[in-house]
């Protein structure tokens, strides 16, 4: 029964919460931009101690 319950949750809360995630924005950016020249996203230099 505690399966079942589980199911159902993943499938009324989970499901539609990343069907939704995937409609409004691409968390990772994962679209061709072809007018750049590079994707590289340099990293910020370490704090110094």
């Amino acid at each position: 029964m505690r399966t079942f319950l589980l199911l159902i949750l993943y499938y009324l809360l989970v499901t539609p919460a990343g069907l939704l995630g995937r409609l409004v924005k691409d968390p990772l950016a994962r679209r061709w931009n072809r007018s750049t020249d590079t994707y590289w996203i340099p990293s910020a230099p370490p704090p110094v101690r």
